[in-house]
């Protein structure tokens, strides 16, 4: 049963993953960055509580930390100058704002989507 789930879980991260690295362009194959970011949160924590894992605890505790401070950025908790100088500064910003919202959650679920593969492999030479 454990493997089935490890397989299940490594299988419905690529499902989420593949059209949102081949459409990363356009805006629709992003939200599913939202389903694929809650599956992610939900398997380091859930593999963290059984495994006792330090880097499955990490990463949940990382990922949820960055995820609040996306929301204070973009709820307002942070303060944001609207002056014209500031509005100016933002249009040489978006690469930044690309860079937050779109390449770090990518290279992240990435890298926990080859954890999650791994853990597989792993899983298997236990069983030998």
């Amino acid at each position: 049963m454990k493997k089935f789930l490890l397989k299940a879980d490594a299988t419905v991260q690529a499902l989420l993953l593949a059209p949102t690295l081949a459409g990363a362009i356009f805006i629709l194959p992003l939200i599913l960055m939202i389903p694929l970011g809650g599956w992610q949160l939900a398997s380091a924590l859930i593999k963290g509580l059984a495994w006792r894992s330090r880097f499955h605890f990490t990463y949940f505790g990382l990922a949820a930390a960055y995820c609040l401070a996306l929301w204070a950025g973009f709820n307002g908790a942070v303060e944001i100058d609207f002056s014209s100088k500031a509005l100016q500064e933002l249009w040489f910003n978006e690469v930044w704002g690309i860079f937050f919202v779109v390449i770090v959650p990518l290279v992240a679920a990435i890298k926990y989507w080859k954890v999650s593969y791994d853990d597989c492999g792993r899983y298997n030479e236990q069983l030998v």
